[in-house]
């Protein structure tokens, strides 16, 4: 376990614009004060070590600090491995945080000090989450549990999801949640889909930019036209920094995405747009082509999208980024990270070819 830097507690001076943004700006109030005195929370973020969500504890933690809170980051896994890669690297430009690490199945490696907002960033299963939820009940404000919008049942006829659509009873997030409303807790439950930006430790573009800048073609999922939300993790962290003082969201589930969709073969020609290149794309029936799970296409083969209203609406919350503004910058970063040099395996790609009945022209 280790201490960076500390932090301290205790107020700051927000203007009426800045205290408006955070949803805590008093109702009925037709004089405006010269300035709103609103408490800097203590805030812990239990972090996981792997996956899309380790990305959102980074960023969240730069929103939260940004905005005059306290924060501490309760990081699973071993620190000698993690700090040197993405995005655990990036701690050290955390000012004024602290980062420990531990288990967040481990109540003894837990900070010793009472928080006012914690957020679960880590946990997929009842298993995983139940020692932090027992461990901060009744001793703390706002409990909040960064779930997964793939834990919505698919719904073929209406498929932008909306909070209070069916979920998954055998997803592990769904028994997290439901345990949370059981036990009675001050919670808020966020429900994130694809996230993409700086530091990333599961990238999705390098799937389609492996290809196109090798002059391969790009196997898609049929008919191609599926629509899919892809959310720049700034987004996602500054939708979840709407939580600390604002106890209008208590026992509110929120999605967390782009409010723009982009189709599979979209998203292909828009890359390939960037990089220079011509999109060829080969569709093929994913029920044909026997794949093993995680093999092949990095998202759901099915329509993948939420509705954010709902968070517009409540929260005051609205996205910075577009999926095609940032998709030159996306394709800048493949290359200055030097995969262009990587060996890439195509042999899922191979195998999919042969199913549909494609010849790759041999590379001149």
């Amino acid at each position: 376990m280790s201490s960076l830097l500390s932090s301290t507690r205790g107020t700051r001076a927000f203007t009426n614009n800045t205290a408006r943004s955070q949803g805590l700006r008093s109702a009925g109030k037709s004089q405006r004060s010269p300035c709103l005195l609103v408490r800097a929370e203590n805030v812990l973020i239990i972090n996981t070590k792997g996956g899309g969500h380790a990305l959102i504890g980074l960023h969240l933690a730069k929103q939260l600090l940004g905005a005059g809170h306290s924060v501490t980051i309760l990081n699973d896994g071993d620190q000698g491995k993690l700090e040197k890669k993405a995005p655990f690297n990036q701690y050290a430009s955390l000012d004024n945080a602290r980062v420990i690490w531990g288990s967040p199945t481990d109540t003894a490696t837990y900070p010793s000090e009472k928080f006012d907002v914690v957020y679960d960033n880590n946990g997929k299963d009842l298993d995983t989450c139940k020692p932090a939820i027992d461990h901060f009940k009744g001793n703390v404000a706002h409990y909040v549990f960064v779930a997964s919008a793939g834990a919505y049942k698919t719904n073929k006829i209406e498929p932008a999801l909306v909070e209070g659509d069916a979920r998954k009873e055998s997803a592990g997030h769904v028994a997290v949640e439901n345990y949370l409303v059981e036990q009675d807790l001050p919670y808020t439950i966020f429900q994130p889909l694809y996230i993409y930006g700086p530091y990333t430790g599961k990238d999705y573009m390098p799937y389609f930019l492996d290809r196109l800048l090798r002059n391969r073609p790009v196997p898609i999922p049929a008919p191609g036209i599926q629509l899919t939300s892809l959310s720049h993790v700034e987004d996602v962290a500054s939708m979840l920094a709407k939580v600390p003082g604002n106890a209008a969201v208590i026992r509110q589930q929120y999605n967390v995405a782009s409010d723009r969709y982009i189709t599979f073969d979209g998203l292909v020609k828009a890359l390939a747009d960037a990089a220079g290149v011509e999109a060829n794309i080969v569709h093929y029936d994913p029920k044909a082509v026997k794949l093993q799970k995680g093999e092949g296409f990095p998202f759901r083969t099915e329509h993948f999208i939420a509705s954010v209203d709902k968070a517009k609406r409540e929260l005051g919350w609205g996205p910075a980024h577009k999926i095609l503004d940032d998709i030159p910058g996306l394709v800048e970063a493949y290359k200055s990270a030097g995969y262009l040099d990587a060996d890439v395996d195509f042999s899922t790609d191979d195998k999919i070819f042969e199913a549909v009945g494609h010849k790759v022209p041999a590379l001149a």
